[in-house]
């Protein structure tokens, strides 16, 4: 026996047909909107939090000390860019050069009709046409184990 189709539950709404374009973007904004509120309503929150992690304090600080901006700082900022740039890209270049070129990993090992037969407690018939199909539905028992397909698409060359 295989199991009821879920979107025949009376709790999921399915809908018979799609809504029209303008009723999709209307309600697309709407969502948009409601989001952008969301957002804002967490903004004070936000606020007092970078005030308490002193965020506020370190921008008058590094920037704008006696209402002028200190271009030290920008010389600064750029070379730590360029090092952790230099840092990410020697680091990357490193991993290619030593785990690149020639897959090291052992071959997986071959699994037969049988192997997949006993790991499921299905059928060798299931099984084999399973090991043959590119895609496939399973029909399912009572007792949740494996006992046939209901549709399976052959892979390529198998036809």
């Amino acid at each position: 026996m295989s199991a009821p189709n879920p979107t025949d539950h009376p709790y999921i709404y399915t809908p018979q047909d799609r809504p029209a374009g303008a009723t999709r973007t209307v309600h697309g904004v709407l969502t948009l909107i409601a989001w952008g509120l969301y957002a804002y309503l967490w903004l004070p929150l936000l606020t007092v939090l970078a005030w308490v992690l002193g965020i506020r304090t370190s921008f008058i600080e590094l920037y704008m000390r006696n209402n002028r901006v200190d271009n030290q700082i920008f010389l600064v900022i750029g070379v730590l860019a360029l090092v952790a740039t230099l840092l990410l890209v020697g680091w990357a270049e490193w991993n290619r050069h030593k785990y690149g070129g020639q897959d090291r990993r052992a071959a997986p090992r071959h699994v037969d009709a049988n192997d997949v037969a006993e790991s499921l407690f299905a059928p060798i018939d299931v099984s084999q046409r399973l090991t043959r199909a590119k895609s496939a539905t399973l029909q399912m028992g009572d007792d949740s184990r494996l006992i046939g397909l209901h549709r399976e698409t052959p892979m390529r060359g198998q036809l």
